[in-house]
């Protein structure tokens, strides 16, 4: 006949008993019906929750600096963390933390994002500025099974709860012996040497406009004028410090002179940074733009002149500012006026003369998308983003897209619903203005 109590096998005995010498132990077998004692679970059922319990991280309260947390049994999560910086898709450096068991959330504030801070100023020179375009994060584990989380934050804000949530997720890969890691990518650009390689797989003329633009920012940087003068650096950083280009609206960069009288910018070359760098080791004063001495000034004045006289006259006949007029043949009802019926006619709207932009870039339309395309390339380092660039890209060029046609427009929803990711789609669209000057100021440069 069956018991009634199923735990008959594995009843605690009863330590006020009279006949127990010695105080009873958890899992003794005592022949009695009764039911357990309240509060008690016989070890098995004890061992199985045991193994249930998910394991954490630790957190700041508990966490012992100098303890290891080296165990055969696992009492928390244990992970690394592989990061590096890169600066115009040029790794800078690389670095692991190994066997961490404090909170992801309170490692990064604590430890990592100074050590980042740290390394950036021993690493990158005062002069350049530099800015973090986003921050790549895939989380892993040492298990085929799982596939990776992916992520992109702007800048370093990272949400770290995202990755912690993940973590515990794996804690029982974790505890059969798999590892855990997070991989992060910090990914800078510099403000003033804007990268471009991407663009030599354009065409001819594309190629050739971009290889000059490097190379006249790496005849003004600040070893070669140190060379060429044979200054001392406290000099050359007055200089820099001084006639370091503002950035936009401004594009002369990475160096100009602002006219105190037109504040028109003029573009600084080596051979202008290594007179000024001259004049101050003379023992004169340069603390503003109005020092600079007069020599120099009608040098960028006749250069400037000699510039314009170069490029080609506009033509006499300019194009009438008015949009243009569409004339349909379907006469307006009598009750509906001329211009109501043109407002809702079903061919192409009227465009408003004030939204209409002539960005004049010097290219062939569809050659401009293509080096549109490789510049929004050449700015992220993940291949999937470059995969949707280009995505846009061909959607332009199969759809008879022009870049001013684009910008004209501002419709990323033509390609997001193209299944262009919405924000590869939107930067598309809003920064065609920025790359038109960049380009147009290396294109003069070579003029």
């Amino acid at each position: 006949m069956t018991s009634p109590f199923p735990y008959q096998d594995f009843i605690v005995s009863n330590p006020t008993s009279e006949f127990d010498e010695a105080e009873p132990q958890l899992g003794d077998v005592c022949p009695t019906t009764s039911q357990p004692p309240a509060g008690q679970l016989p070890s098995r059922t004890v061992s199985r929750q045991t193994q249930q319990q998910k394991l954490q991280f630790l957190q700041l309260a508990e966490w012992d600096e100098h303890n290891s947390y080296d165990e055969d049994e696992p009492s928390c999560l244990r992970y690394s963390i592989e990061w590096k910086v890169s600066i115009n898709n040029r790794m800078l450096s690389k670095d692991t933390e190994q066997d961490l068991v404090l909170v992801p959330t309170a490692y990064w504030h604590m430890f990592l994002k100074p050590k980042l801070e740290k390394l950036l100023r021993k690493k990158v020179a005062q002069n350049r500025h530099i800015q973090c375009d986003d921050t790549s994060v895939v989380v892993s584990v040492t298990d085929r099974t799982e596939r990776d989380l992916v992520k992109r934050f702007e800048d370093i804000d990272i949400d770290w709860s995202l990755v912690e949530k993940q973590f515990i997720k794996w804690g029982e890969l974790f505890r059969s012996g798999k590892k855990l890691r997070v991989n992060l990518s910090f990914n800078y650009t510099d403000s003033y040497s804007t990268s471009v390689h991407a663009q030599r797989r354009g065409n001819k003329r594309g190629s050739s406009a971009t290889q000059r633009m490097l190379a006249e920012l790496d005849t003004t940087t600040q070893p070669d004028a140190e060379q060429e003068v044979g200054c001392q650096p406290d000099a050359w950083k007055a200089v820099y410090a001084l006639m370091q280009c503002p950035g936009p609206p401004c594009s002369q960069g990475p160096y100009c002179w602002r006219d105190p009288s037109g504040k028109k910018h003029y573009r600084l070359r080596t051979q202008h940074l290594n007179a000024l760098v001259k004049f101050v080791m003379e023992g004169n004063v340069l603390r503003s733009h109005d020092d600079v001495p007069e020599s120099i000034r009608e040098q960028l004045f006749a250069e400037e002149q000699e510039r314009l006289e170069r490029q080609p006259r506009q033509p006499a006949s300019a194009p009438t500012p008015f949009p243009p007029i569409n004339i349909t043949n379907v006469l307006p009802s009598s009750h509906q006026s001329p211009l109501a019926s043109l407002g809702n006619s079903a061919t192409t709207p009227i465009v408003n003369s004030s939204t209409m932009v002539d960005l004049d870039i010097p290219e062939p339309l569809d050659a401009a998308v293509k080096l549109y395309s490789e510049w929004q390339q050449s700015r992220v380092v993940d291949e999937t983003r470059k995969a949707e660039i280009q995505k846009a890209c061909e959607l332009a060029l199969d759809d008879g897209l022009d870049l001013e046609q684009i910008y004209e427009d501002q419709d990323p929803g033509f390609f997001i619903k193209s299944g262009v990711k919405r924000g590869v789609a939107r930067r598309f669209v809003a920064d065609i203005e920025r790359w038109v000057k960049r380009y147009k100021a290396s294109h003069d440069a070579e003029l």
